[in-house]
């Protein structure tokens, strides 16, 4: 049994707004057996609270304080980073706006006058605002970027261009990388430990992506688990290097429930054991 379990959200608890199968009974079965949980995301399009109101709405208890997603990491950072009032263009959408609140946030015609450029994931990204982020960091401003991920899973195993797409525009325009907040990086889950009060080996991430998510589980002395219900294929598993392998592979979550000891569920199988091809 572990001390906290820590769930990735986008392909491994729902895909675009669609709840994958057996995600409210994994939680449901959670609460009732009394095993901590927190759900971590570098989706930055949302804030916390929003992301606790979509999960009760896919039938998942989810209570604020238990939400990390990167719009919030971001705040965080530059709570111990920037000076109060700092004046920061964003790159983004509501979510991150609104976690962000409390700092002067510029438009376009004012990006130059700029600390930071913050840039996530953006529906509404234009020529105009990628020209007013370039203009920003090269007359000074600091680039942070809410995190990498190329892509996201939605419904019928369609992969939309993600944050780190956008990102990416700016940073080849620039230069010089940003500070990265999301996963990879393991500031988020080192964060959530420490409030947590736990040990990170005695913690459980699991995620579908073996690039950001059990990347950043083993940089934070994690215990991982991947699920093969999102990004990274059956197919891959065994090609892992060995940054990348997860200490247990699972076609869902049924063998998360069975990894925490809960009776009745078969486990994940560890990397070394499983097979594409396989019904494990």
């Amino acid at each position: 049994m572990k001390d906290l379990t820590v769930f990735d959200c986008d392909g491994v608890i729902y895909r675009g707004k669609t709840p994958l199968p057996y995600a409210a009974e994994t939680f449901e079965t959670l609460r009732k057996h009394g095993i901590p949980y927190r759900f971590i995301t570098n989706n930055s399009s949302q804030s916390r609270a929003q992301f606790a109101h979509s999960l009760r709405g896919m039938g998942i208890a989810a209570r604020v304080e238990n939400i990390y997603a990167t719009a919030y990491a971001t705040r965080r950072w530059l709570d111990a980073h920037a000076r109060p009032g700092a004046r920061i263009y964003i790159v983004g959408e509501d979510g991150l706006r609104r976690e962000l609140r409390g700092y002067t946030l510029v438009n376009e015609s004012e990006a130059r006058t700029a600390d930071f450029v913050v840039a996530g994931i953006d529906r509404r990204f234009t020529y105009k605002k990628l020209s007013a982020a370039v203009s920003a960091i090269f007359a000074g401003a600091t680039f942070i970027a809410t995190n990498k991920d190329a892509t996201f899973p939605v419904e019928n195993g369609v992969l939309l261009p993600g944050g780190g797409a956008i990102v990416a525009a700016i940073e080849r325009a620039t230069g010089p990388a940003p500070v990265e907040i999301g996963k990879p990086q393991p500031l988020m889950l080192e964060q959530m430990i420490a409030e947590a009060g736990v040990v990170p080996k005695r913690t459980l991430l699991v995620g579908d992506r073996a690039d950001t998510d059990i990347a950043s589980g083993r940089a934070a002395g994690m215990k991982t688990c991947l699920v093969l219900t999102g990004v990274t294929p059956a197919r891959e598993v065994p090609l892992l290097p060995r940054a990348l392998r997860p200490d247990f592979v699972s076609r869902d979550l049924r063998g998360v429930l069975g990894l925490l000891g809960l009776a009745g569920r078969k486990p994940a199988v560890p990397w070394k054991d499983f097979r594409p091809g396989g019904k494990n």
